[in-house]
């Protein structure tokens, strides 16, 4: 790479395509360095773009000259990168900053708006207005800012460098995103002699706990001042990043009052232009080369991750990556192996792994009269009633003896929150038929004590004669449950878990009903009752995204995937209002269990043909088919991001086939996701 010299730095960059192109500035982040936009930059160069490329100040080859102050704060960053294109002769040009890169993108905005066309931010929110407090959450994601603020924390990251980086990588996007040898060659950016007084200097200046450069104090105080800006911009953000979630970037859009679009990319974390090239290619594109009047809020689930390959390079990444100017179909992928976790004596439905790991199952009294109702399943597979044995007491044979609203009469699902609590959603429906007075609920256990905390009672207007409570998720805040209606009458039923009060959403709307043209089958032929009727369940499959903010549900006799936006989940939206805003996301299958995993993937069931797929744009693709895999219910996620899947085996039970047992074998399997 060729340097250039500055007033104050010999400048490492690179500078791509056709030199008449309108230029582009491509400015990297922490901790982090320039080959960040390798897997970027030909899309960009074949769209005849000019594309440059720097090293920050303390980062690969880029160098002090003489005794100039080792600082790194966001102002000064642009004015090396105005220094470096004023040594170019550029003087018009657009920019994209990663990070750190996103907010000197954005101080080059603020102090030349007659030179920046074109901005596009990507993981770091904008600073505009200057930086208050972070709430408790956002500053326990931040604990290294502080860390670095006291001695001892700033010698750690004096004598290992690569270590504190590594576990910024680790920590801010999913598991196994990158491989060691990037990570290495990476690193080694880092043996800069400047890189540990630059990011000392950076993080504690953003919090007053250093001035910032004495030449960008100008600069830095005009960031403040400005409330907004007008360019055409866009905010790129990675749904699962593990420092900047989109719950810290909603205020991001009143940043910006002209042309502007938030970017949400699916199963990517900080670092989105390793992660997912293509996709921050396509979209750095819409944005220099389109019209800004087209910019739009999109979220993006194309997910061109091939963990422990983050990028490609050489020829083949000329080729792949121009390509995606124009999009490439992302090549199929395959699950790991399906391995065989436990198997029951009865039919199992519901599934929940713990944080720290724990296994749940529960058994819904379908067909028979179940001994026990939830239960953890032990390192050797055998059961243990949950919470204890007596709530697990109730039996069909005992149902005029005891109160239904103390005991799980006909257990359906069971699902962790983000609080510690296990959550028991029982329709109090056995056989999945009459609904007993009483009997719907919810039921919270406190999994540090193993004790019921709370009872929410579902009440009859909600759960009318005919309801069937399925599965229900939960905001990330832990106060509101969305469940599905999978009965006579679909609908999402969402619940305040603080007050306990419910109503019914989208009931009869077509979205939660039963597809009356969808036939449902299984080992190659219809599934029929001996009385030949078809099964026909309403909403039944249900996730939620991991910012909480979009919900996905897809009837069981159905083949299209539905959604809608939370905020519209309210009690005070009208019903006409939400009905109008539901969303088609995908022509699917017949499908039981969704599943969005925390890399941000949403899983399906298929019990057509034993199998699991995912989503990916508009439609779905197999990554999992075995024939053990009868029925296919109920996903959960284990903490090291493996999936369980119960095989509920409905189509072998005496409802479809005349003469077999009351009680069936069903298992509990596990696989590791599509990589």
């Amino acid at each position: 790479m060729p340097t250039i010299s500055t007033e104050h730095l010999h400048i490492d960059y690179a500078d791509h395509g056709d030199p008449a192109g309108t230029p582009v500035l491509l400015l990297h982040g922490w901790p982090d360095d320039a080959s960040t936009w390798d897997a970027v930059v030909p899309a960009l160069t074949a769209a005849g773009l000019r594309v440059i490329v720097p090293s920050l100040r303390g980062f690969g080859a880029t160098t002090f000259i003489g005794d100039a102050a080792r600082t790194g704060d966001s102002a000064v960053l642009a004015l090396d990168a105005i220094a470096l294109m004023d040594a170019l002769g550029v003087d018009r040009f657009m920019v994209a900053g990663h990070d750190w890169g996103a907010n000197a993108a954005e101080a080059l905005a603020v102090g030349w708006p007659d030179r920046v066309e074109r901005l596009a931010m990507l993981s770091t929110p904008p600073r505009l207005g200057g930086m208050p407090t972070p709430p408790f959450e956002q500053a326990q994601r931040q604990w290294y800012h502080w860390f670095m603020a006291t001695a001892r924390g700033a010698q750690a990251v004096r004598d290992d460098r690569p270590g504190f980086a590594h576990i910024h990588w680790r920590n801010w996007s999913p598991s196994g995103w990158f491989d060691e040898e990037t990570f290495d060659r990476v690193a080694r950016s880092f043996d800069n002699p400047d890189w540990a007084d630059v990011t000392l200097h950076s993080y504690r200046a953003r919090w007053d706990e250093a001035s910032p450069d004495p030449r960008s104090r100008w600069l830095d105080d005009k960031v403040r001042e400005t409330k907004t800006l007008s360019l055409p911009a866009l905010y790129v953000q990675g749904a699962v990043d593990g420092i900047n979630p989109p719950s810290a970037s909603k205020d991001v859009p009143a940043r910006f009052d002209g042309p502007f679009a938030v970017v949400t990319l699916a199963g990517v974390g900080h670092f989105p232009q390793r992660e997912n090239p293509q996709a921050v290619s396509r979209h750095l594109l819409a944005l220099f080369t389109g019209d800004p009047a087209d910019l739009a809020d999109t979220t993006d689930r194309s997910l061109y991750m091939h963990k422990g390959k983050p990028y490609l390079a050489g020829a083949a990444a000329l080729g792949v990556i121009a390509a995606a100017a124009i999009g490439v179909a992302q090549a199929k992928r395959t699950a790991g192996p399906l391995t065989q976790v436990a198997e029951f004596d009865h039919q199992v439905t519901g599934v929940a792994v713990t944080a720290d790991g724990r296994r749940f199952v529960n058994f819904p009294r379908w067909t028979d009269d179940a001994p026990i109702s939830v239960a953890e399943v032990l390192e050797d597979g055998s059961l243990k009633p949950y919470p204890d044995g007596k709530w697990n007491s109730w039996r069909n044979a005992r149902a005029n003896e005891l109160p239904v609203g103390d005991y799980f009469v006909c257990v359906q699902s069971i699902v962790p929150d983000r609080q510690g609590n296990l959550w028991v959603l029982d329709p109090g429906a056995p056989g999945n038929e009459k609904i007993l007075e009483g009997a719907p609920k919810l039921v919270k256990i406190d999994l540090a004590t193993d004790r019921v905390t709370k009872v929410i009672k579902v009440a009859g207007d909600v759960a009318l004669q005919g309801t069937y409570l399925n599965d229900i998720r939960f905001s990330p805040d832990g106060r509101t449950g969305y469940i599905t209606d999978s009965g006579t009458r679909g609908a999402i039923i969402v619940i305040d878990l603080e007050s306990g009060t419910a109503f019914r959403a989208l009931d009869g709307h077509p979205s939660t009903q039963v597809d009356p043209t969808v036939t449902v089958t299984t080992d190659g032929k219809p599934l029929v009752r001996p009385d030949g009727r078809q099964p026909a369940f309403a909403a039944d499959g249900i996730a939620i995204s991991n910012d909480g903010g979009t919900l996905y549900y897809q009837a069981l006799t159905g083949r299209t995937l539905y959604s809608i936006d939370t905020q519209l989940l309210r009690p005070e939206i009208d019903e006409r209002e939400r009905a109008g805003r539901v969303t088609t996301v995908a022509q699917t299958h017949v499908a039981d269990g969704l599943w969005m995993s925390r890399a941000g993937v949403l899983y399906l069931t298929s019990p057509t043909d034993n199998a699991v797929s995912r989503l990916v744009g508009d439609r779905v693709e197999q990554v999992l088919t075995d024939p053990r895999l009868r029925w296919p219910d109920t996903f959960s996620e284990g903490p090291d991001g493996r999936l369980y899947v119960t095989a509920s085996h409905i189509q072998d039970t005496n409802w479809f086939k005349p003469g077999a047992p009351a009680s069936i074998k069903t298992q509990l399997f596990s696989f590791a996701p599509a990589g």
